[in-house]
């Protein structure tokens, strides 16, 4: 005998489509080519990148940024998807790697005995934040939306994936305009950059992202 009650659930079932990974790197891809294109426009990029032989500190900050970037966003495909044995570590270890420079900065600062008072003024630092911020939101938008189509089942730990990769990204867009080339200034503003907007993901996105 058919239970009426189930016959009426299973009629309003419909086919879903699974959210598609590719879809995802495609999307933060674009906005961050988007995000330096706009970097490239409004400020300029570095003369030694323009020329295709960046400084050291520029490609060391750069590849810091794409892997911490990176490893965050396979973490948010894993949360979209989720399932047995799905779980994405990387990003820890990305993020071990990023924390180095900060941790150089005030290794360096107490050797000396002097703090970098000329990076934590420095007047480009707020521009570091701001600049490196809205890189961050056009990121983080682009995979928020994609994620809203995702399964996650732990929103506040996507939320601080999202803005640990939109912070990353945003930020390795700025970093290619950016004329600075010491340690501390690495690890004071790009540092502050990639947290208010890890934050700022934690915050904003499981309210947008819950089912």
């Amino acid at each position: 005998m058919n239970d009426p009650l189930i016959d009426l659930l299973v009629a309003d079932l419909h086919p879903v489509r699974p959210v598609s990974p590719r879809a995802a790197a495609a999307l933060v891809l674009g906005a961050t080519l988007a995000s330096v294109l706009a970097v490239a426009l409004l400020f300029g990029l570095r003369a030694d990148v323009l020329t295709g032989a960046p400084d050291p500190i520029v490609v060391l900050r750069s590849g810091t940024l794409l892997l911490l970037g990176c490893a965050s966003l396979i973490a948010v495909m894993g949360a979209a998807r989720p399932g047995v044995g799905h779980v994405a570590t990387g990003w820890k270890w990305a993020l071990a790697a990023a924390a180095l420079f900060p941790l150089t900065s005030l290794l360096l600062s107490l050797r000396g005995q002097q703090w970098p008072m000329a990076e934590l003024t420095s007047e480009s630092g707020p521009w570091c934040l701001g600049i490196s911020a809205s890189g961050g939101i056009l990121v983080g938008t682009a995979l928020t939306l994609w994620l809203k189509r995702g399964a996650p089942t732990s929103p506040a730990r996507a939320g601080w994936l999202v803005g640990l990769a939109a912070g990353a990204f945003g930020t390795f867009s700025y970093n290619l305009h950016c004329p600075s080339e010491t340690v501390h200034y690495i690890g004071i503003w790009y540092s502050a950059a990639v947290v208010l907007c890890a934050a700022a993901g934690r915050v904003i996105v499981p309210r947008l992202i819950r089912w």
